[in-house]
């Protein structure tokens, strides 16, 4: 070896800092080991003992001017971060050829972790079945600080103390939400639900409740915050939070879980810490308090890249890391909670994040057991790549690449790539945080990965809503197993999601199955808003729930040569109809046996959909509906005029192989055969064995949404308010529901006020789903209109086209019923009136009782329903007129016997 420092007077600094670390032939060699010591030279007999001691010997040798390679040799063991390394531009290697690279000892595990050792451990004589242990904790009261939020024992992931337990959630009935006087940004958030939920918040007090958080699901969305009361008597509980957004409420038939209290720690996995330091414990099967390994985490970040993001001369840059497994890091739940945020993009958290960063490469490593994201390729990142690296068991997602808001192409992340990746098991903090999120970023390539196990989707390209400019071009997503995706606990989710214009982005030769929403939205490929001039090819998409692929808006995107198999509902589906061409769909086989063809509304909405040279096939060769048409008739119209049904003959459809057998007619459409097997991780049986270890839950069985009654006298604030439980459309404009004093009277009551330039004549309306399917339903409540309003009172059942049964139709004057006369009235007075109807009759007959304000009473009997109608899934009073007229509501209430 050559002291080859010792040559420059000008790398005496190089001396006195490093201690005379060695060089030979291939560039500067600096060595690290746990046993080493940071006051040794850093050679391979006198190791360093930190890998920030050897970061500055790094940047000694770099700072003296010499610019060859360098590489710092980590010796397998265990190295605890006291704190975040973080990289800046003295950092760097001297150019692509001669990095800087930390390099993993390949006969040994290197592990770097943020977390600290939990020991102590001894069984908990007053409950049994626990240990526990005593975390030394700081004394500041301020809990965001004393205490920690995830726990590994034992290499998993220990589940902070839930309940319902871990796999099951409790349905919400409906959500409140007034200000908090104290706090005019915050809102109090009042949560109805069954008595039985909160039975085991009963005994927690009042400290130890506020401790406790609920996380909502919503949608694509999640919410989490920390109680602040709870009445399980009266079936409700209360927090504070920010104002739910109009277009994704919590609301009724939301799923949601508590967490983080001493009587949820009932299942094996499952941890408490409580207020005096104790740390609780319930072992799983085969765990031994003699052998257990537990670890928190204790740094929120383990590798930090400062570049300067204004300037691309001071960037941190060529630096590679290989060989190495980074684990434990800490997210905290703020003070505030977490409102919802599509994919999670307003919690930052990440394990590793990149700003100004260039040609930043990590290869053969694991990142694994982390409380937020994985890796975050933020702000002006370039060149960058990820590859052969596992990133498992994160509380967000495991990876990111670009920024939420578009900012100057010099400033913009760009050209990363992630390659031959297991991306596996996360959301376990942020459950709507997807696998891979792309935003403002272009030139990025995703391909040959695994992804899996998420809430959401596993990869999301793109951040703009609607046809304005996107900084995501010519990406692509390819060769990619995606697969086991939402466990029907989230909805509106994709394989692959797309946002916006997308020039040149490619989506192709990807494998992808196991999508599965909650109520709507598990799709396989999903251009949503705005998606634009993307190619979808050589994708095979099957068991997903809403379609293999749905477009929800956008511009003349290319769907070819893909197979569409076994969709629960449609398998090709369309919501918005616009002026231009959406998409052209060619050379597909689609091939399906329960659910419809075509999906959603778009198609008979006049949709502009080029379709053909496609093969349609329904298993057991059963007939096939083209959005309410023959075969002849969607030919005539002229669609699909060189697509032909006729079975693919896939090897063995039944079990998923989507070989196509000698003889298969998709030739005669121009279908070109693709390798299946190259998509996901590639090479190394051993790699792809390691992607195939993950073991997945088997999706949520939903429940059917509950019946409920309804009574609300609009006096008081209550959880389950006609407002709060109903869905409101009042084409934005928020005065047309108010609870205001009773006109003619004492207390108060629902005005509606109609405007004669509503774009709709049918609006303003509200409506609510009672669920009612069996059983004698009675709908009582009084009215008041003024002169110029039309009201209609409907029950609907489920579905389009949807059959109404019982309808009244109100006016200043008269009530009538399917044109029948009912009662004449007098505009501006009360009338009190009840509607009762068996559920479950196909006969569909009711009837009316109509009280007068004198107090004369008028019923009516035998009124009809459209034939077939049997169940009440839809409620409305509807201002049908066009007016500048209101109309007032008071005493609802409806019941089901």
């Amino acid at each position: 070896m050559i002291e080859r420092l010792c040559r420059y007077p000008l790398l005496l600094f190089v001396l006195l800092a490093a201690r005379c670390v060695v060089a030979d032939d291939s560039g500067i060699q600096v060595y690290v080991s746990p046993t080493g010591l940071d006051s040794q030279p850093g050679t391979s007999e006198q190791p360093f003992g930190s890998i920030a001691r050897a970061q500055q010997a790094v940047r000694a040798a770099r700072a003296g001017g010499d610019d060859q390679a360098v590489t710092v040799h980590l010796a397998a063991g265990h190295y605890s971060l006291g704190q975040t390394i973080v990289f800046t531009p003295s950092d760097s290697g001297a150019s692509p050829e001669r990095p800087v690279r930390y390099l993993g000892d390949p006969a040994g595990e290197v592990v770097l972790s943020g977390g600290r050792r939990i020991d102590g451990w001894q069984v908990d004589s007053e409950h049994p079945g626990l240990w526990k242990t005593r975390v030394a904790v700081p004394e500041s009261e301020d809990k965001d600080t004393r205490r920690f939020e995830q726990l590994w024992v034992n290499g998993r992931r220990a589940t902070r103390a839930r309940t319902p337990n871990d796999g099951d959630f409790f349905s919400l009935l409906g959500v409140g939400e007034t200000p908090v006087e104290s706090s005019p940004s915050r809102m109090r958030h009042t949560f109805a639900t069954r008595a039985s939920d909160l039975a085991s918040l009963g005994a927690t007090d009042q400290d130890a409740l506020r401790d406790a958080q609920v996380v909502v699901y919503h949608k694509w969305d999640t919410t989490r915050e920390w109680l602040e009361s709870c009445s399980p008597s009266e079936g409700y509980f209360t927090t504070h939070g920010t104002t739910m957004k109009s277009h994704n409420p919590m609301n009724r038939d939301c799923l949601y879980f508590f967490e983080n209290y001493r009587d949820a720690l009932d299942a094996a996995g499952e941890w408490f810490l409580d207020r005096q330091g104790w740390l609780f414990y319930r072992p799983r099967e085969g765990e031994t308090i003699a052998e257990v390994e537990a670890f928190s985490a204790e740094l929120p970040r383990l590798f930090e890249f400062r570049g300067d993001v204004d300037d691309p001369q001071r960037r941190v840059q060529h630096i590679h890391f290989e060989g190495l497994t980074l684990r434990h890091t800490e997210f905290r739940i703020p003070e505030q909670g977490i409102p919802p945020n599509q994919a999670a993009m307003n919690v930052d958290a990440t394990a590793i994040q990149l700003d100004g960063a260039r040609n930043i490469r990590f290869t053969d490593c694991a990142v694994e057991h982390i409380g937020g994201t994985g890796f975050w390729f933020r702000q002006a990142c370039r060149d960058c790549r990820v590859q052969r690296t596992r990133v498992f068991d994160v509380g967000a997602s495991a990876v990111r690449i670009g920024e939420t808001r578009l900012v100057p192409e010099t400033e913009r992340t760009s050209a990363i790539t992630v390659d031959n990746c297991i991306l596996h098991s996360g959301g376990h903090s942020l459950p709507c945080a997807v696998g891979v999120w792309i935003g403002h970023s272009g030139d990025n390539a995703i391909t040959h990965c695994d992804i899996a196990d998420f809430y959401y989707t596993a990869v999301s390209v793109g951040w703009r809503w609607g046809y304005a400019d996107s900084g995501a071009k010519r990406n692509r997503i390819e060769f990619n197993h995606l697969h086991h995706i939402g466990y029907r606990i989230l909805s509106d989710m994709g394989g692959v999601y797309t946002l916006g214009p997308s020039e040149g982005t490619r989506v192709a030769g990807n494998v992808i199955h196991d999508v599965y929403a909650t109520r709507y939205g598990g799709w396989g490929l999903y251009p949503d808003e705005g998606s634009s001039h993307i190619v979808f090819e050589n994708n095979l998409v099957y068991d997903v729930r809403d379609g293999g692929f749905h477009q929800h808006y956008g511009r003349e995107n290319i769907v070819r040569n893909n197979i569409l198999a076994f969709s629960e509902e449609g398998q090709v589906a369309v919501t918005r109809a616009e002026p231009h061409l959406s998409f052209t769909f060619e050379r597909n086989l689609v091939y399906f046996d329960d659910g419809q063809l075509l999906g959603y509304s778009g198609w008979n909405n006049g949709s502009k959909v080029a379709t053909n040279h496609n093969l349609y096939w329904r298993a057991g060769g059963k007939p096939i509906d083209f959005a309410g048409k023959s075969w002849q008739q969607w030919r005539d119209a002229g669609h699909d005029q060189d697509s032909i049904i006729a079975d693919p003959l896939f090897v063995d459809a039944d079990n998923r192989d989507f070989r196509l057998r000698p003889g298969s007619p998709a030739s005669k459409i121009g279908f070109v055969p693709f390798d299946i097997a190259s998509a996901g991780v590639q090479g190394d049986p051993a790699w792809k064995d390691l992607a195939a270890s993950t073991r997945f839950r088997e999706p949520y069985q939903v429940p059917p949404p509950q019946p409920i009654n309804v009574h609300d006298d609009f006096e008081s604030d209550r959880p389950l308010s006609l407002v709060s439980l109903a869905t409101l459309s009042d084409e934005g404009r928020k005065s047309s529901f108010a609870v205001v004093a009773t006109p003619d009277g004492d207390g108060r009551c629902l005005k509606v006020q109609d405007t004669a330039d509503m774009r709709a004549a049918f609006n303003p309306h509200f409506y609510w789903d009672p669920h009612y399917t069996q059983g004698e339903s009675r709908l009582s409540f009084r009215i008041r209109l003024e002169p110029t309003v039309a009201v209609s009172c409907e029950w609907r059942s489920k579905g389009h086209p949807y059959q109404t049964g019982p309808s009244l139709q109100f006016s200043g004057t008269a009530v009538h019923s399917r044109g029948r006369l009912l009662i004449d009235v007098d505009a501006e007075t009360w009338l009190h009136v009840t509607m009762e109807a068996m559920q479950g009759d196909s006969a569909g007959r009711w009837r009316a009782t109509f009280v007068l304000p004198d107090g004369r009473r008028h019923e009516v009997d035998d009124l009809t329903c459209d034939p077939g109608w049997s169940e009440t899934r839809w409620v409305g009073f509807i201002a049908s007129a066009r007016s500048n007229g209101a109309f007032y509501l008071d005493n609802v209430r409806m019941e089901n016997d």
